[in-house]
Formats: structure tokens, sequence, C-alpha cells
């Protein structure tokens, strides 16, 4: 009885390490910093026993290959949608930057993220990197862990992928948009205006070369808005992080 009891502990402890996993491989918080993978293993696998208290996969004695593959693929997929989640969120800083890069001149030239390998726009990843530090700075990591908490609470391990409310994440998608025009708004128009600007002086004086003229102006104009909007942002920005957890809830309702 006592080896059945302990055989239950141990495989929820390792499906729930899956779950887990997942979320730390995924999402931008965690796993965009470069971190060996045995150290991984060992905080996934540390968390997971914190939370044996929530998992919830007593009474078993045995199990089959097709249960355990199908669970597998499960706990994969809650993981990876509770990441999803996650990047949505933070996409919205990635888009905002994405979006200041074509404005200002910087899309022409690409900045390779050394932690991911990855092409990145230069303002997003300034602007992602400084939403990462306000998200840990807040607390974030501990309420995201409370989440998970809940989560297995919610869904048990062993649950089914189709438990979750994947409706209000594909909503979700389309919040990314409307966030990451809302953080760089003032910017944007700044830039419009300096737009507007240069085709009346293109118009008036075609004998000068404006478009050399307006990728400095436009530098100059885009940096100084930036700097001087982003700190009243923060309504912003704290509207994005509580939009994520708000998801989270509605997902595993």
């Amino acid at each position: 009885m006592a080896n059945a009891s302990l055989f239950a502990v141990v495989m929820s402890v390792l499906l729930a390490s899956i779950r887990m996993g997942m979320m730390f491989v995924s999402s931008p918080v965690f796993g965009a910093v470069k971190i060996p993978t045995q150290a991984k293993v060992v905080l996934v696998v540390g968390l997971s026993l914190g939370l044996a208290n929530a998992l919830s996969l007593q009474g078993i004695e045995s199990i089959s290959l097709s249960w355990l593959v199908s669970v597998v693929i499960s706990e994969m997929l809650i993981g990876a949608a509770i990441a999803a989640t996650l990047f949505i969120g933070f996409a919205s800083f990635n888009l905002a930057g994405r979006l200041l890069d074509f404005q200002i001149g910087y899309g022409i030239a690409g900045l390779v993220d050394i932690a991911t390998r990855n092409n990145m726009p230069l303002i997003g990843s300034v602007i992602s990197m400084t939403a990462v530090l306000i998200f840990f700075g807040l607390d974030g990591h501990w309420a995201l862990l409370q989440v998970v908490k809940l989560s297995f609470t919610a869904m048990p391990v062993g649950s089914s992928i189709f438990d979750l409310n994947l409706a209000s994440l594909i909503a979700y998608f389309g919040s990314c948009y409307v966030f990451g025009f809302a953080v760089v708004a003032p910017v944007v128009l700044c830039l419009f205006l300096v737009d507007i600007g240069m085709a009346f002086m293109s118009r008036t004086m075609p004998q000068m070369n404006v478009f050399v003229m307006s990728l400095a102006l436009k530098v100059i104009v885009g940096i100084s808005a930036l700097a001087i909007s982003l700190p009243f942002a923060g309504g912003t920005i704290k509207r994005v992080f509580e939009s994520i957890f708000e998801n989270l809830d509605r997902l595993l309702a």
C-alpha cells in the first residue's frame, strides 16, 4: 500500500514537471534567459515537489503506456497554453517596439539577441527587457507561481487539454495589438506628425533631400518622445500585466 502511494506521488511530480517545464521553456519571462539545462531540471523538479500537496494522482498502482503517452501530451499542451498567455502579454511590448522601429527607421537593421539567437527589433528589445524587469519588480513571478499552483487544483495531473477555456486564449490574441499600440501611442502620433511635415516640405521644396533629413529628425523626435512618454505609460503597462492574469483565470475556469 505504501509502495502504491509512493508510486502515485512520484508519477504526479514527474508529470507536473512536464507542465512546468513547458512553461519555463516557452514563456518569455523564464525561457529567454540562458540557463544550463541541469539547473532548469533541478528548478522544475524542485518546484513540482514543492507543489506536491496540490497534485492529485492517487489510487493508481500501475499505468499503461497508452495512458502515460496521452497524459504526457496533455500536460505538455496545458503548460504550453499557460506559457502562450504570458507570451501574448509580453508580445505587446515587442510589437510596440517593432512599430517604432519601422517608423523611426531602425527596421533597416536588426539586433541579434545573444540569448535566443533571434533577430530582434532594437527598441522592441529595450522595451521587452524593461517590461520583464518591471514584471519581476512587481513580484509578478510570485503571482505566476500562485497561478501555476491553482492550475493543479483546477486541472489536476491527467486532465485533458479540452478542459481549458481555449476560446478565451484565442480571443486574447487580439488584445496584443491593442495593448502594443497603446503603450507607444504618443510616440506614434509624434512620428506621424513628422511624416506629415516632411510630406509638405517635399512638395514645397522638391530640391531638398527630405528622405535623408527625415531619418535624423525622426530618430531625434522618436527617442525624445519615447523617453518623455514611457514614464507615464505605467497605467497601460500595469493593465497589460493584469490582463495576463485575468486571462489565466479564464483559461483555467
